[in-house]
Formats: C-alpha cells, structure tokens, sequence
C-alpha cells in the first residue's frame, strides 16, 4: 500500500512481524472517527467535493457497523488497512485522498488519545464505585472495634471503619491525579504530520473541536512522538493496582482462622481439589499478581521509550500492549474489589476479643500518665513496657489484669517514677479498648465522631468527582453526533 519506491513487497514473514492489526482492533473505532473528522476538514479547505465526503463517510459507516467487513490480512496496520478498503469501495480518485494533510504518524497517536481519554473516564468511574463503597462500608463498622498494625504487631486501638477510610482516601488521591492527566491527554496531535507538519492549509482546530480536544500540542515534533501521557497514565494505574494489593493482602491475612476478623464470600473464594475444608481467597490473591503485571508493563513502556531519537520510531507500536493490557487489568481488579468488599462478613465479636486481649493500649496510658499525672513521656514509656513485661510473664489473657500493688512498687522502683503506686494502677484500670477510641479527639483519629465528619465529607467530595467526570463524558458521547450532524449539513447544502 504504501510501498512507492520498493521494488518489492515485504515477505509475509516480515509482515507478520510487523504488524499491529490484531492490537489496532481495539482503536479501529478511534481512527474511524478521526477519519470523519478530517474528511469534513479536508472539505472545508476545498480538497474534498460533497459527494467524495458522502461516499467516504458512508463506507466509513458501514466499516464501523461492520467491521468484519475490514479485510486485515496483509496490512501492517488498521490505518492502511482501512485507507485500502476505502480505496477499493470508492477508487483511487475518492478514497485516495483520504490521507492528504496527514500521517500515519500523526494519526495513531490521535487514536491512542481520544481511546485514553474515554479510559481515563472509566478508570476514574471505577474509582469512585469502590471509595463509595468503602465508605457505605465505613458507616457499618464504626463499632467495629480493632488492633491497628504496623509491622503486622499489634499497635494501637481502632476500628475497621477507620482503615476502610484509610483507603478511601488513597483512592480519592488517585482520582485527583486522573483528573489532573486527563487534561495533559485531552489534546490534539492531528495535523502534525510525519513529524514536521504540512505545506496545505490544513486546519488543525477544526479537527481539533470536532473531536473534543481541549488544545492542540504545539510542536509537530513533540505531538507525533511522545509518549509521556502513557507513561503518566500507566503509573496511575500501578498506583492504584499497589492500593488494591494492599487491601488484598490484609483482607487475606484477616481472613485466614489464625486472625478470623473477616469471612470472604463463597462467590469470591474457591476451593482445594484436595483439601475439603479450604476457601482460598483466590481473586484476592490474583489481584497481587495482576499488581506486578501493571508494574512490569510500566516498565516496559519506559524501557522502550528510554533510547528513542526524536521524532516517530516503529518501537512506538509495541507501548500499546502494555498501555492497554494496564487499563483493561485495574478496571477488572477495581471490579472485583468493589464485589469483595460489598460481600465481606465482619467478625465483630472476633476483632472486639483481640482487642480486649491486645497490649495496643499500652500508649494510651502512658498518655494518661502524661497528661494527667505530669509524667515525662519517656519516663512513661518506660514504666509501661516494663509493666508490659511482667504482666505477660503472669500470662494474663486481659492485658494488666494480674498486676498487684507489689508488681507495681517493683516496677516503680526499678524506673524511678515519680507518681504513686494508687496512681499508676488506676491510670492502668481506666483504659480499655473501647474507651482508648473514645478519649481520642485528634482529627483523623479512629475515633467514630471524627470518622462520621470524614465520610460525610467524602460523600460530598465525591459526589462532585462524579457530575465533574460524567460531564466529561457527556461532552465525549456528543463528539460522534457532533461530527455525524457536521457531515449531514456538509453533504445536503
């Protein structure tokens, strides 16, 4: 097709290496609407008649409706495979005009953006499905009294609503940064040409407005062969997918019979072939998978991208695996963790016993110690690790409980506290689980009053997200009638 100076065309070996057409399906109605769109621009500068424009966009229709129509054998790409079909249905005169004014260079790259875009919006509707659900979650579990971990001990009293919200907010910050890419997407590269633009009086804004881009690159250069936005892109979807895998190996790690704060659903856990007793949490732990699969392709993009001279080079074809397989891979995930946590059993018994059984307290009274006995704070955390320790030497279930007035005079004289042993066992006795969250007032604590205050502020938060992205998307879905109503007018004035 495009071959004006070889003498020969490429072997079918080297054309199969070559070729896109199986990865292009998936822009095919991307460059059918950009196609359009230039059409009605080759139009209005007098390269295009009326009745060329109606037989062009016509088949272009007909490919679109049916595109099992489009013979992709033996083309390197959906672009020459669709000029060829043009050229076929309405001749060389008609559809042989069809790529004047632009390049394959510039137009797959146009195709990749709009496509991107329509991603960036379904990402982000994804998103906020699972941060709603986190919070409706969230309302349900402020009771839901717990150990809060870091290096998987036991740290300090919460509750499970309290690290629900913890990754809504994750996820809202994901959404922030979708937001902000959607903009650095949302402009036109068609008209840039190879690489250098064109001596016709093609118009650029034209194109540009009938797509529903914001702007246009502003370097020929810049617009044909970066790729910035799909790296920035597929590191938001490895941000996110790092989130889901976090969430997946907590809910994993809770919901095995040594902790049993939560029960997955049957409809999210298969079973052993062997062991009859299993319920492996599998799309859980798939979801981790997935999450170095995401960051791999990451990868993959910059190392393709790293060595490139400017302008546009053929490895470009091969950042669209990755780039595709990333979107496709975090809106499953994002599905299945929404599904995950809708169906999740909270074991509130479960996690109340851990608590009254846990040390986690064990800042909240040397808190006390501070605040209400004058203690200095490392003198504090001192006498209480040392009253840790003698009180799991008893091997007492609840936490303090074996200690005596004896225990406590040792512990005094060994630390050199300046409070009274009266003092110090009742600052010990006046903290328990369910009072350590109560008597917490800091924002962002665990505390149920300032967590109610959180969601309801989320809900708000993102309620506006939502109008923001699906006006976005009404704007996008009006492009097609927007173009079709174009081409109408065109054909029969």
């Amino acid at each position: 097709m495009y071959r004006s100076r070889h003498k020969e065309d490429l072997d079918k070996r080297t054309l199969n290496f070559l070729s896109s057409t199986d990865i292009d399906e998936k822009i095919l109605y991307y460059d059918i609407l950009c196609t359009k769109a230039h059409v009605i621009m080759l139009h209005k500068i007098h390269v295009l008649e009326k009745a060329e424009v109606s037989r062009l966009v016509g088949e272009l229709n007909i490919v679109l409706h049916h595109p099992e129509k489009l013979s992709k054998e033996g083309y390197e790409d959906i672009h020459e495979a669709l000029e060829t079909h043009l050229i076929k249905k309405t001749g060389l005169d008609v559809g042989g005009k069809i790529q004047t004014g632009r390049s394959r260079n510039d137009q797959v790259i146009t195709d990749i953006r709009i496509k991107a875009r329509d991603d960036t919006i379904n990402v982000i509707i994804h998103l906020i499905a699972l941060a709603k659900k986190l919070l409706v979650k969230s309302e349900k579990n402020l009771d839901s009294i717990m150990p809060l971990y870091t290096h998987l001990q036991q740290a300090q009293i919460g509750n499970f609503a309290h690290y629900l919200l913890s990754y809504s907010e994750a996820l809202i910050r994901e959404i922030d940064r979708l937001f902000s890419l959607y903009e650095r997407i949302n402009q036109s590269p068609l008209g840039a040409g190879p690489i250098g633009g064109s001596l016709l009086p093609i118009d650029r804004n034209i194109t540009a407005k009938l797509l529903g881009f914001d702007n246009l690159m502003s370097n020929s250069i810049d617009a044909t062969s970066s790729r910035d936005f799909m790296i920035e892109f597929t590191s938001n979807i490895a941000s996110v997918m790092i989130t889901l895998s976090r969430i997946s190996e907590d809910l994993i790690i809770w919901s095995s019979q040594e902790f049993g704060f939560i029960e997955i659903s049957d409809k999210h856990a298969s079973t052993s072939s062997a062991m009859p007793q299993k319920r492996n949490p599998d799309p859980l732990e798939i979801t981790r998978s997935k999450t170095a699969i995401v960051i791999g392709n990451l990868t993959t993009i910059m190392t393709i991208l790293k060595s490139l001279p400017s302008g546009y080079s053929r490895d470009l074809q091969d950042t669209k695996i990755p780039f595709w397989n990333s979107v496709e891979l975090v809106i499953s995930s994002l599905d299945i963790m929404n599904d995950v946590i809708e169906n999740l059993t909270v074991k509130k018994d479960v996690m109340k016993k851990a608590s009254a059984r846990s040390y986690a307290v064990s800042l909240d009274v040397a808190e006390v110690l501070v605040t209400k006995y004058k203690v200095p704070f490392r003198t504090a955390h001192q006498l209480v690790g040392s009253l840790v320790n003698l009180s799991i030497k008893n091997k007492e279930e609840i936490p303090f409980n074996s200690l005596t007035t004896s225990d406590i005079k040792v512990v005094l004289s060994k630390v050199k506290a300046n409070i009274a042993s009266e003092k110090l066992i009742k600052a010990i006795r006046e903290i328990n689980a369910n009072k350590s969250i109560k008597v917490r007032n800091v924002e962002g604590s665990p505390n149920p009053r300032e967590q109610i205050k959180i969601i309801r502020k989320r809900k708000v938060q993102l309620q506006k997200y939502l109008n923001e992205v699906q006006k976005k998307k009404r704007r996008i879905d009006l492009v097609k009638q927007n173009i079709a109503n174009t081409i109408k007018e065109m054909v029969t004035t």
